[in-house]
Order: C-alpha cells, then sequence, then structure tokens
C-alpha cells in the first residue's frame, strides 16, 4: 500500500464517518426539536401571562379612576351652573358701571 491509496482509504472513512454522523445527529436533533419547540411556547406563555397581569392592574386603576370621575360629577356640573350665574352678575355689574359712568359724564357736562 502507497501512501496515495493510504489518503484515498482515510477520506473514505472520515467521508463515511461525516455523513452517518451526520444522520446519527439529525437522528438526535428530530426528540429534541419537541423540546425546543415546547420549551419556546413556556417562555410565550409566561411573557403573555406578565402582560395580561399587568393589563388587568391598569384596567383596575383607570375604572377606579372613572368611576371617581363620575362621583365627582355633579359637583362639577354644579360649580359650573353656579360659575355661569357669576358670569351673569358680571355681565350685569358692567353694564351698570358703564351706565354710572355715562351719568358722571353727562352730570360733569
Amino acid at each position: 500500500m502507497n501512501a496515495a491509496q493510504i489518503v484515498q482509504m482515510v477520506v473514505a472513512l472520515l467521508g463515511a464517518g461525516g455523513i452517518i454522523g451526520g444522520i446519527v445527529a439529525l437522528m438526535k436533533l428530530r426528540p429534541e426539536s419537541g423540546a425546543i419547540v415546547v420549551t419556546a411556547a413556556q417562555g410565550a406563555l409566561v411573557v403573555q401571562s406578565s402582560v395580561l397581569n399587568e393589563l388587568h392592574k391598569e384596567n383596575e386603576r383607570l375604572r377606579s379612576r372613572v368611576s371617581a370621575l363620575e362621583t365627582l360629577q355633579p359637583e362639577n356640573q354644579r360649580l359650573r351652573d353656579q360659575l355661569a350665574d357669576m358670569e351673569q352678575q358680571l355681565a350685569e355689574m358692567k353694564r351698570q358701571l358703564a351706565a354710572l359712568r355715562d351719568e358722571v359724564h353727562e352730570d360733569k357736562a
């Protein structure tokens, strides 16, 4: 056996080992692929659960705020009505002041 034949035999053995090793690796990876998918799904579920919990807390906070605002609505309306009355009184006072100024200017003239 010369060096060329030895090299050919080594290359053939390594090539066959590589192909067989690849097949074995694919066979071994196949069952693990299911485990990888399950692990990824579990991680996604944990993330979704935490997001849902945070959204639930935010929803409860907003509900309590809306409830508080609805409780204040009658008081707010009363204050608006009171402000409208005061604006009418102020307009009347301005008219009276203008009339008094006119009287004073007429008296001076």
